[in-house]
């Protein structure tokens, strides 16, 4: 009797476990190994669960890569303007190795027409290595080892809201896949939301900014070259996000500017060397980066920004080029050197 029990019991478990498993599979809310099924719609909206994959799973031939304010892109703006399907390979705070990773992932099993790519500074002094095998992320979901994909299958968090959620906003007949990411519907922007959110560093000397600072952001912008080197079926769209002048004050007030500027110009002059890339910088744009109205912090413009920058990104108005890339350099210097004397002190009377 007792062995009956055992044994009924013991089949019952793993009974109950495969139909969880089968029912995470077959929803698979982190497209871990397929794209949506059963008439269920993409909803993404956590990146460092999502992101590797639908690179590895779903159909497209246009990838946007970017940190965090790239984010609020619609996907559909880029597939109207340059004719083809695009998704998101998103980190936020991300350093060059962790989009050129997500890159590498998605030439294993895509043929991609364009990349879209928003060149953040601040990433091209990062580090080396990519950042998906640190504390904190889901490695099950990136190292390809079907032996832990038991924290993705018997994961409670994942059945009880991971998929109640994506099929509960699948069911949402004017859900737009492509807002894929997006958080600006939940956010204000406004000069009062900026400075609300800018905490004003300290003024401290220049930061170190020598050779071995140099080399590591060579090394970036070299890592990116040669990633379209190597690829000329594709079209690389590069281009700098508008920062507000508060980015630009925090930068100088960390002894950080001549590091920024250094890493725009070598970035430019490297880049628009390559064939097969059209390098844009929206930086010295003044109507925007002078325009707190449009941020809800230092960095993070609305969407109407990132959907203005699409409309440019078949123009010709701001793309940088062998011949007038110094200069646009020297014009974005001039813009920084005036903000920090004249703009940046009037929100900053008393210091």
């Amino acid at each position: 009797m007792e062995k009956k029990f055992v044994r009924r019991f013991f089949i019952q478990s793993i009974s109950c476990f495969l139909l969880i498993a089968a029912v995470v599979i077959l929803t698979d809310p982190f497209y871990h190994y397929h794209a949506p099924a059963a008439g269920l719609k993409a909803v993404i909206s956590r990146a460092e669960y999502q992101c590797i994959g639908t690179i590895r799973n779903f159909k497209y031939d246009g990838l946007l890569l970017g940190s965090s304010v790239a984010e609020n892109y619609n996907n559909r703006w880029l597939d109207g303007a340059f004719g083809c399907t695009t998704i998101k390979g998103i980190k936020s705070s991300a350093s060059t190795a962790d989009l050129l990773y997500y890159l590498d992932e998605a030439y294993q099993n895509h043929e991609l027409r364009y990349v879209f790519y928003s060149l953040d500074l601040f990433a091209l002094s990062a580090g080396p290595e990519h950042h998906f095998t640190g504390e904190g992320m889901p490695l099950y979901l990136y190292n390809n080892n079907i032996l832990d994909d038991v924290n993705y299958l018997l994961n409670k968090d994942v059945l009880f809201e991971s998929v109640p959620y994506q099929i509960a906003v699948s069911m949402q007949q004017d859900y737009d896949e492509g807002t894929s990411y997006n958080w600006a519907q939940y956010k204000t922007f406004s000069q009062e939301d900026a400075l609300l959110h800018y905490e004003r560093p300290s003024v401290s000397a220049a930061a170190e900014f020598g050779a071995d600072e140099r080399e590591v952001i060579d090394a970036n912008v070299s890592l990116l070259a040669q990633m379209a080197e190597a690829h000329p079926e594709t079209e690389f769209y590069f281009f700098y996000p508008p920062y507000s002048l508060l980015w630009w004050d925090s930068v100088d007030r960390e002894g950080r500017l001549e590091e920024r500027l250094y890493a725009a110009g070598r970035a430019a002059e490297v880049l628009t060397a390559c064939e097969n890339v059209h390098l844009y910088s929206f930086l010295a744009e003044e109507d925007i980066v002078c325009n707190l109205d449009f941020y809800m912090d230092s960095m993070h413009f609305s969407a109407d920004i990132n959907q203005w920058i699409v409309n440019q990104l078949n123009g010709s108005e701001y793309l940088l080029t062998k011949q007038n890339y110094e200069e646009e350099l020297e014009r974005l210097r001039g813009l920084v050197e005036r903000m920090i004397e004249y703009d940046i002190p009037a929100y900053f009377p008393e210091n």
